[in-house]
């Protein structure tokens, strides 16, 4: 066949996969071993080539005929196991494509992560397809090789997996290679006998040259743990990512210039150091997929670093940094299963850490901070009552540490971030007052970090975020006079960090939320301002959401920005305007590659279909009117588990109320009223489409 062997992974197992295929397509058979006949036929020198469906696939387009292809001219089928394999469906497919060819007996398993057998789904290595054949009562067991530490190894499981490619005997292999070894090392012990006397006339030049060497590494190690040590945090003060982008290009470049077989432990570690910067620097750029790369890079440093030296806990710590950010790219992406995963693995290594060493504060903060990404993750996935115990426990040792160190403005972020967390949670479940004090409490402490270093633009940045959050929940209530006054607070603040680095997306769009608000807020009093902000808001939004397709708050804000302009627009008897203002949004939307819509993006395309409903309505289209409610209304309970999450609410009164179905409404109405809830837009009376 064409292919010794079809290598099927996850995209989370890439490193491994690329470890893997490099291992098998340079290793050379044991001479003794060549010529000989194993179980698949005579043993040549080499194993042969390797199909990797994810580097190999040709741009035609037609995936399954490609992979369905490469299956049957593969010998072999080797799956690489881990939990992040196990929910992947095109690995179970091609395991599944492959059995169906009836060499199921050609299957080799290779274990990189997860636990083999476990019983709990979110550790399982398998894929279905692999448990679901040896339920079947099939006699042919796959080899399974685990490279894990606390398994086989990884060389001792390469070792097991070549085996099977070969069809011999693990322990006739290993004893190939112990002999290939002994005589390996036989010869280069007479090869250093006899360059032992060469080498003795040039140790002192050698010696010099090397001392030379070590000092100009060791100098230009310095500059570079100046370049992203100390300057990096005057560059991150002040905001300048594009002067950090120029740093860590310069940092890039140098590292291109070593061979990293002449590097020594710290020069690999100010690698993975450098790396998970650039990969923040990208993140605030917008570009997910560099920022991923970036840290996957960083975390294969650190990994390396680490298996060195196990007990090292500065190794541990940047491990579990780079396990950190590789989680919350996954979360930003809307992937969270993926992100579940990387952060209950850095949770585990910080629990690791804080035990290493009691001691160390920093090192303990990262246990909460493990606890937090957890939080936010329930958070997304609506299991609200788990996310709120987890932030009062944050946010309770937090106030302990910030009452033992007051003027540590670092705590007292941290501490404000979990409040805010906990009224976002409060406005999710309709607590509008409690939500309201927890971000009062965060913008004062911003205040306060903002006294005590005027220059630090992050204190300005979370100030923004913290009065925008006030903003809404003091509109939600009816306090229309604090609302206004929150937000004009923020709305320069929000301009002066933006014109402060313009490559800063996440700067950029928050001038264009700021005029939101002020557009909203003017159109309750029909002020003529209200289309001006309403216009300079979607214009912001818009080149903030093209740079960052992918960034679920730029996409809801511009669909947002689009319902407001339609709403002022109907306002005025403008259908043309609104209508185009609308499908603009749906078509934004269609874009997203999520098929379940987060709930921020839920709402606002329900929104959407309640004010297309509207314009139909005053157009005389009573069907397409009652189409478009009808739509807003299955959005809203959909998925939506035992109870509808508070922020679905009113589009939801709204939607059953024009269709004439105002007893449904009425509960929602209630529990809204309970709420304090004040609705920027007064509900429809019943519009009698209920009979048509």
């Amino acid at each position: 066949m064409r292919f010794r062997a079809f290598l099927s992974y996850s995209h989370a197992d890439a490193e491994w996969a690329r470890w893997l295929l490099r291992r098998l397509e340079t290793y050379r058979v044991p001479s003794r071993l060549v010529g000989t006949r194993g179980a698949h036929g005579e043993i040549a020198p080499r194993l042969g080539t390797f199909f990797r469906d994810r580097d190999e696939l040709p741009s035609s387009g037609d995936l399954g005929a490609t992979i369905r292809d490469a299956l049957d001219d593969s010998a072999a089928l080797i799956v690489l196991c881990s939990p992040a394999a196990a929910r992947s469906r095109w690995v179970n497919a091609e395991i599944e494509a492959f059995h169906a060819s009836g060499r199921s007996d050609r299957v080799l398993c290779f274990v990189v992560g997860g636990e083999p057998g476990s019983a709990d789904p979110v550790l399982q290595c398998f894929p279905p397809a692999l448990l679901a054949h040896a339920d079947a009562g099939t006699t042919i067991e796959p080899l399974a090789a685990d490279a894990r530490r606390e398994g086989d190894g990884r060389e001792r499981a390469f070792l097991k997996l070549v085996a099977g490619l070969l069809g011999i005997g693990f322990d006739s292999l290993a004893r190939r290679e112990a002999q290939r070894r002994q005589r390996k090392w036989t010869m280069v012990a007479a090869a250093s006998l006899v360059g032992m006397a060469l080498t003795t006339g040039l140790a002192a030049t050698a010696w010099v040259a090397r001392n030379d060497a070590q000092r100009r590494q060791a100098q230009a190690e310095d500059i570079l743990g100046f370049m992203l040590g100390d300057l990096r945090k005057k560059l991150t003060t002040v905001g300048r990512l594009d002067l950090m982008r120029t740093v860590d290009d310069k940092a890039t470049t140098y590292f291109a210039t070593l061979d990293p077989r002449d590097l020594s432990d710290r020069a690999l570690e100010e690698q993975a150091r450098s790396l998970t910067g650039i990969g923040q620097v990208r993140l605030d750029e917008g570009n997910h997929d560099a920022a991923m790369d970036a840290f996957r890079e960083a975390h294969a440093r650190s990994t390396a670093l680490q298996e060195r030296a196990p007990g090292n806990g500065q190794r541990l710590f940047d491990l579990a940094q780079a396990e950190y950010w590789i989680g919350f790219v996954a979360l930003q992406q809307g992937r969270l299963d993926d992100a579940g995963i990387w952060f209950r693995t850095y949770r585990d290594s910080a629990i690791r850490l804080a035990a290493t060493d009691p001691a160390n504060f920093t090192w303990q903060r990262e246990v909460a901070y493990g606890y937090h990404n957890l939080a936010v993750l329930d958070d997304q996935l609506g299991n609200y009552a788990e996310a709120e115990r987890a932030l009062l426990k944050e946010l309770a040792l937090y106030r302990t540490w910030s009452g033992k160190q007051p003027g540590n403005t670092d705590l007292r972020y941290e501490a404000s971030n979990t409040a805010s967390w906990l009224g976002s949670l409060s406005m999710r479940r309709g607590k509008l007052a409690e939500a309201e004090a927890y971000f009062l409490s965060q913008a004062d402490d911003m205040r306060r970090n903002r006294a005590a270093e005027p220059g630090n633009a992050r204190w300005r940045e979370l100030q923004v975020d913290a009065l925008i959050l006030l903003t809404d929940a003091q509109a939600q209530r009816g306090r229309l006079a604090e609302a206004r006054a929150s937000i004009d607070a923020a709305t320069p603040l929000a301009f002066k960090l933006a014109g402060e680095d313009r490559t800063n997306n996440l700067w950029q769009l928050s001038p264009g939320i700021c005029r939101w608000w002020q557009a909203q807020l003017a159109a309750l009093t029909r002020a003529v301002d209200a289309d001006a902000f309403a216009s300079e808001s979607a214009a912001i939004l818009a080149r903030a959401h093209a740079i960052e397709p992918k960034n679920q708050r730029a996409l809801v804000w511009r669909i947002k920005s689009g319902n407001l302009q339609a709403q002022l627009a109907l306002d005025k008897r403008d259908p043309s305007a609104a209508r185009s203002y609308l499908a603009q949004g749906l078509a934004i939307a269609g874009s997203s590659p999520d098929a379940t819509p987060a709930e921020t993006l839920r709402v606002a395309l329900a929104n959407n279909r309640v004010l297309a409903g509207e314009m139909a309505e005053a157009a005389g289209k009573a069907d397409e009117a009652k189409e478009n409610w009808e739509a807003a209304q299955r959005l809203l309970t959909a998925e939506a588990g035992a109870m509808l999450p508070f922020e679905r609410l009113d589009p939801l009164v709204r939607a059953l109320s024009l269709l004439g179905r105002a007893t449904e409404a009425q509960p929602y109405l209630q529990h809204l009223a309970a709420a304090g809830y004040v609705p920027l837009r007064p509900f429809p009376a019943h519009s009698g489409l209920a009979a048509q």
